[in-house]
Formats: C-alpha cells, structure tokens, sequence
C-alpha cells in the first residue's frame, strides 16, 4: 500500500508541524529542498533551522482544504500562535518518489 502526494503532506502536517518534532523531517523532505520562500534558507537543513525558531510559536495548524494534482500538493492552511495570531496560508508542494522536493507559499496575516 503506497500513500498519495497529499496523503504524505498532509502526514507531514501531523508528524512535524503539529507535533512541533522536527526529528521527522528527514522522513519527508529531501537533503536538496527547493525553498521559494525567500525568508528560508535552501534545503532541508534551512528548514531545521527555521523550524528551531518556528516551533517556538507553538503554533497549530488547521487543515481547511488540500488539493492533489499530479506530484503538485497544494494545503489552505489556518495557523493559529500561542500569543493569539492568526495566518492563512497556502503551501505548495512538488513531490518525487513519496519525498518532498520543492515549497511554495503565500502567508496572510
């Protein structure tokens, strides 16, 4: 039984941005990571890195729709922090083999 591309993000979600666990990334994104967000460093080390400081925010996130197109995932996203802000996002993802390659996204406050 192999998973699909949204299945896999939206595991992600649950495994590491909800559980604030930063040790699964590895189960999930590439060493090369692609990162478009230019606030990011590239690959899946500037992920940790930004994940350290992330985490701190204890921030929960709500899953509102995740949509499925090919090796495309694209994840309507609300954020909610410890401190009561809020964020809509959309996250997109281009996966390979069952491993995250490639982020997009967009962040309203």
């Amino acid at each position: 039984f192999s998973m699909t591309n949204k299945e896999i993000v939206l595991n992600f979600y649950r495994d590491v941005w909800n559980a604030h666990d930063a040790s699964k990334v590895a189960q999930y994104v590439c060493e090369d990571y692609v990162q478009h967000n230019p606030t990011v460093e590239q690959g899946r080390q500037g992920l940790l890195n930004f994940l350290k400081f992330f985490f701190t925010k204890e921030a929960k996130h709500d899953i509102v729709l995740a949509l499925e197109d090919g090796d495309l995932v694209a994840v309507h996203v609300y954020v909610t922090f410890n401190d009561g802000a809020k964020a809509v996002v959309t996250d997109i993802y281009r996966l390979e083999n069952g491993i995250i390659m490639e982020h997009w996204d967009s962040v309203q406050k």
